[in-house]
């Protein structure tokens, strides 16, 4: 999941190579597995609960909580993880 959402125009080689390179980086500088550090941090940005625009019987809008399923929320947590990585230079 993580590979595909790297992936940029098709190039799933690249995305992977990206990838090798992260968790080779995570190794050298945490010396521990770095599987469990991606697994973890992908799990403590998770979100539970996300807002839903609702319009009442006026026609005036508000956000209603919403709870997200594991799905969607891991999706939400890999995207914003990478979108985060992307704004970093280097």
């Amino acid at each position: 999941m993580v590979v595909n959402r790297i992936m940029k125009d098709g190039k799933k080689s690249l995305a992977y190579q990206i990838l090798y390179r992260a968790v080779k980086k995570i190794q050298q500088k945490t010396e521990t597995n770095p599987l469990l550090v991606l697994c973890q941090a992908i799990r403590r940005v998770t979100p539970n609960i996300g807002v839903k625009t609702r319009r009442n019987k006026k026609g005036s809008t508000r956000k209603v909580p919403i709870e997200i399923g594991s799905k969607q929320g891991r999706a939400l947590a890999i995207h914003w993880l990478l979108e985060a990585s992307q704004k970093r230079p280097g």
